[in-house]
This record gives C-alpha cells, structure tokens and sequence, in this order.
C-alpha cells in the first residue's frame, strides 16, 4: 500500500496550494481554483474543506463507507471524459515536397474531479519509488520526462548536454525516434510486470484497482451527451453544473445506466494485432506519464548499458527517443533500437520521424549539420559547396536547433508563439471596439504580461533565459544557460511586431466599424 501519513503529507501540501480564497467587489469570499477547469459527472473537489474525505478513501484501501449498507464499499471512478485536441502546425511535407498546413490530433481523457486527485495522489508517491528505482540501476540520468528528481533543471539545461556532446564528439550523428501512439499501445501484461518490478512485488490491492481503472478504462465524450439528448448549451439559463445534470434519471445511478443503454459509455478493450494482448492506457491522466516511464524501464536499462560499452549517448523525453553516436555506427544502431523496442515492448517507431542528423566539417571547414536520411534515400553524396546547403538540417531537441555552429529556438515553436501573439491582439481589439465595452481604450497590460519580455513566467522570459549564459529560475535558483547570440536575434523584434501589428489590426477595426478608434492605454 502506496499510503502512509508522510507521504499524504508531502502531497497534501503540494496540492494545496492549487487553491485560492480571495474577496469580491462586496466583500465576500470567493472560492478560486487554480487548475484548469471542465465540467465533468462529479461537482469540483474544494480540497482545503474536503481533504479529509479523500485521505480516508486513500487510508481505508480505495474504499468508502456505505451508509445505507453500513460496511466500506469498493470505490467507484467515473468514466473518463474523452476530447480531440487539434493543434495546427506549419510544416514541411516531404511528400509533397513544399511546406502546408497539417493539424495534429491527440486524443485526451479527463478524469473526474475526486478520481483525478486520486490519480495524483498515487502518481506522487508511486513516482518516488521509481525514482529511487532508476538512480539504483543507474538509468536515471537518460530519463528526463515527469519527474521531480531533477534538481530544478529543465528542457533548457537537457538540450545543452546534448547539443555540447556533439561539439565534443565532432564528426558524430544524432538518431532521433518517435514512438507511434504510445499510449494507445502500452501493452497491458508488460506494464503490470514493470509496475511490480518497481515497488518489489504483486501489485496490493488498492495498486491493482488503479491498473485495472487504467487498462479497461471507460469513457465518453460532451458532444455525445449534448447530441444525444437534443441539449444546446447556449440556449440554457444556467450552465450545467456537472453533465449528469444533461442527463435524464432521477439517481445518479440511474443516469449512468441511461449512458450505458444509450452507449454512450465507450470500453478500452482492443487487443493489439501481432501480439492478442490488451493495450492501452488514457493519455491525460494524473498516472499516465509516470506508466509511460515505467513501461520503457527495462529498455531504457538495455540502451543505455550499450551506450556505455559502445560509446553512445541515449536520452528519452517520454516518447522521443535520441541517440548520439559516431557516424559510422548509426545505420546499424538505429535498426537495433527499433527492432528491439518492438521485440521487447510492442511498440512502433513512426518511419517518417526517424531523422538522422549527421555532423561534420563542410567545405568552409565548420562544422555543420547534415541530413544523413535524405542522403541515403536519394543515394546521394554531399560533394562540395555547390550542393552541400541542400542537406542541410538542424538537430531538433526539446524546442531547440542546434546547426553545428548557433543554437536557435525551433523554428515551430517560434512560428506558434507569433501565431498566439496576433491571435489575441485581435481578441483585445474585438473586446474595445465591442458594444459591451465600458471604455474606449485597448489595455496592452496583459498582452505585454504574456507575450513579451516584461512577462514574469511565458515563452518569451522562457527563451530569453536560455540565451543566457546564465540566468535564475523560478526559485530564485542559478541555472546555466546556452549563451546563444542567435537566440536573443530570434527574439530581438518580437515588441517592434507586437505594436505593428496592433496598430494595423487597430486600424483595420476602426475602419471596418466606422466610429472613433480607441486610444492606446499606456501601461
């Protein structure tokens, strides 16, 4: 059993502090949660007032007290709330041989608001027996996703080891892999192995409830509801409370078997094709990271075992794979990370992600990076200045490039930031020039809070950090940075574009609704 009170301590205090107490215009008090907010089958959880309920679901073996039958009860989650993020991105489609438009798709399942802090508190304590694991079997230094063992050090310190093994090694090659739908593809029979390897033994009762809620999970989605029933959000008076409310039945229970009648209620049980196992386990909740490294613990050990007899370098960042190795060694050592990661995982590494990104001298005599997979796909050879830019191409990690010479900030990353920043100019603009406005004035308080340099916390303090040599972090704490002169020219016009584009768009709304544009407010 993962509970004790040291550890519901620790947590207890960690997740406290994602709730707020603060006062209204006329004084009273208002409940504010700091997480992000959805509707889901059960009312949000006040956890300052209620957190002695949930220590006793957690003390008494995920069970609860049954009034009318008078004996504790199996507790019963509810099913997950299923929803498509769609995220466009601008990208090159070798296909296609030009850049366009594609949107990716990832598929995210919210829990319930008890049964996520559920999720959490196991993911917390859980998490701690698989750090203590990897740092005793020597693998922690390779695993750098969702874990709190890493003293502080971020995406901005991880590339920097990477992109200085290069510089070291020199003429090198740099194998990136992408596992296909990874959560979609954990293998049931694998997992429930590692996680006993984890804690040293047959997963105990409450474990075996957890595992069992995340490999033969339940879900649904709003839109099924609200289509089902005929329900039109906006014409309501008051939003629904929680989606039991759009729902016909007069007990709780009874609605849920409405859902099920209606099938509405959806099971994960699809076995995987090669193997007949069961597979997969809901991306997005509080316990999926932490299975997602521990799935991969035995691979990871293997990797980088041969990495210390070979000479390689092996990193994981959950599904991304990178290996840095000498340049005649990485053809053969990429079939063997993808051939042994579906021999002994089940799992698929996407072809069109793997990337070979090989480094080495050009005809100037500097290092640069080269695009080893389109080479050996095109059988072609980079000769001399007259064809060697064409094989260009920038090492991607973590959010940077890295081109043989200059670090840059990915351009991706770059090109979504300016895409946010003009998104809500417009919105700020809409909101001064609406019937509803107060004011005749455009605050660019939040707009330079969250897009620019005068921001404490966002994208741009974030990159502005890594171009440093140096810089503190949140906790006031000294972390070393990339000293990139090519990072802080990326960023050198980022306010020149963001008042260009708000007087253009400024302009635009005055013309378009013929009235007296709004002034500028100074800040």
């Amino acid at each position: 059993m993962l509970f004790s009170e040291d550890t519901w301590k620790r947590w207890a205090e960690q997740e406290d502090i994602n709730y707020k107490l603060t006062k209204n215009k006329s004084g009273g008090t208002i409940k504010k949660y700091l997480k992000k907010g959805y509707t889901h089958f059960d009312h949000k959880f006040w956890f300052p007032d209620r957190q002695g309920e949930l220590k006793q679901i957690l003390n008494d073996g995920l069970k609860v007290f049954h009034k009318v039958h008078g004996r504790l009860e199996t507790y019963a989650f509810s099913p997950f709330i299923k929803v498509l993020i769609k995220t466009p991105r601008y990208k090159y489609q070798a296909t296609e041989g030009e850049f366009a438009l594609e949107t990716k798709i990832r598929p995210i399942c919210y829990a319930a608001h008890l049964d996520s802090l559920i999720f959490g508190f196991y993911a917390f304590a859980l998490n701690e027996k698989y750090q203590q694991y990897i740092t005793k079997i020597g693998i922690d230094e390779a695993v750098l996703a969702y874990r709190t063992d890493l003293d502080g050090k971020c995406n901005i310190q991880f590339s920097k080891e990477v992109f200085d093994e290069v510089k070291r090694r020199g003429n090198c090659t740099a194998i990136a892999l992408d596992i296909k739908g990874y959560f979609d593809h954990i293998d049931h029979k694998i997992l429930k192995e590692k996680w006993q390897q984890v804690i040293g033994g047959l997963l105990p009762e409450d474990q075996l409830k957890i595992y069992k809620r995340l490999t033969q999970y339940s879900y649904t989605s709003k839109n099924s509801i609200l289509k089902k029933y005929g329900v039109k959000l906006k014409k309501l008076k008051t939003p629904p409370r929680t989606l039991l409310d759009l729902v016909p039945g007069a007990k709780d229970y009874l609605k849920y078997q409405q859902l099920r009648n209606d099938r509405l209620i959806v099971t994960n049980d699809k076995p995987d094709k090669k193997t007949g196992t069961m597979i997969g386990i809901p991306q997005g909740s509080a316990m999926s990271a932490l299975l997602s490294n521990i799935y991969l613990i035995c691979y990871d050990e293997m990797m980088i075992t041969k990495g210390k007899e070979e000479g390689f370098l092996y990193r994981r960042y959950c599904d991304d794979i990178l290996i840095i190795c000498d340049a005649d060694k990485a053809e053969k050592l990429q079939q063997f990370a993808i051939k042994k990661i579906d021999d002994d995982c089940h799992l698929e590494i996407q072809p069109r992600k793997v990337e070979l990104t090989e480094f080495r001298k050009n005809s100037a005599g500097k290092v640069r990076a080269f695009n080893k997979k389109k080479m050996l796909e095109k059988s072609l050879l980079v000769t001399d200045a007259s064809n060697e830019k064409y094989f260009y191409k920038s090492l991607q990690y973590l959010g940077f490039e890295y081109n043989g010479q200059d670090i840059f900030i990915r351009s991706s990353s770059l090109s979504r930031y300016f895409i946010k920043l003009r998104a809500r100019i417009v919105k700020t603009i809409s909101m001064a020039y609406s019937d509803k406005s107060t004011s005749n004035q455009i605050f660019k308080e939040q707009l330079f809070h969250k897009y620019t340099h005068l921001g404490k916390r966002n994208f741009l303090t974030y990159a502005y950090n890594a171009s440093k040599k140096s810089y503190q972090n949140s906790k006031g704490v000294s972390k070393e940075g990339m000293n990139s002169q090519a990072i802080r020219k990326q960023l050198s016009r980022h306010f020149e574009h963001l008042i260009r584009v708000l007087n253009i768009k400024n302009e635009q709304r005055f013309i378009w609704k013929g009235t007296k544009a709004p002034t500028l407010k100074k800040v």
